[in-house]
């Protein structure tokens, strides 16, 4: 079998697996798109343009947690979007901080700004997240150019949008950063096993929204049952 197939099929299974294994810890809480829908919920970015990770800010003000997973895109109108980069579970009427990545390569993030929960990144956007080190400068770098790599289709423009906030935020020439885009293309070719042509290949976007699915069995068990 291909080896390229392997992978996708164990991204796949670990991205399902996560998915199950978050939604039986997470059995009480409400998932972030319901909280949202609900009115129990806010989500505001905290950071300005060219931070990574962002940060975001998670106000709960529902009965119930709210747990948020890594991979959730955050979407915003006029800021940039976002994607999760950890997950976190939300005590009612409480706040919480997390981390997010850049989703979008031509929008400018606005501290402030109020985001919405969206979809779900691929699964290879979020074996990408999943491996990241978020106490790493360079680390962390690393992963947001990969995945605007996989969002841009490999035509990622470095002057324009979050990109060039992060140039200058962190003072890169365009030497430097021509070359951090480079080994951040190798080792995304590496870490899929795919050559340089097939990442146009990659959806950025997961056309299924497992979390939604098993907490859509969830709740339907607690209607079976009772459960309150």
């Amino acid at each position: 079998m291909n080896l390229r197939v392997i992978l996708l099929v164990v991204l796949v299974l670990i991205f399902t697996v996560s998915g199950v294994y978050l939604s039986v810890l997470s059995f009480e809480a409400t998932s972030l798109k319901e909280a949202y829908h609900n009115g129990n919920l806010e989500i505001t970015l905290n950071t300005t343009a060219g931070t990574v990770p962002h940060v975001v800010m998670v106000t709960n003000n529902g009965k119930k947690p709210v747990m948020v997973e890594s991979g959730q895109i955050l979407w915003s109108e006029s800021s940039q979007d976002l994607v999760a980069a950890e997950s976190k579970r939300i005590n009612q009427n409480s706040s919480g901080y997390i981390r997010a990545y850049c989703y979008e390569t031509n929008q400018t993030a606005t501290p402030g700004e109020k985001l919405n929960p969206e979809g779900k990144a691929s699964s290879e956007i979020k074996h990408i997240i999943d491996n990241s080190n978020l106490t790493s400068t360079q680390n962390t770098t690393l992963t947001q150019l990969q995945i605007w790599i996989i969002v841009s289709g490999d035509n990622l423009n470095i002057n324009q949008g979050e990109t060039s906030a992060l140039v200058k935020k962190q003072s890169i020439s365009t030497a430097e950063i021509n070359r951090q885009l480079a080994d951040a293309r190798n080792h995304l070719l590496e870490s899929l096993n795919i050559t340089e042509g097939e990442i146009k290949d990659i959806k950025s976007d997961s056309s299924i929204d497992i979390g939604d699915l098993i907490n859509g069995f969830i709740k339907w068990i607690k209607n079976a049952f009772n459960i309150t």
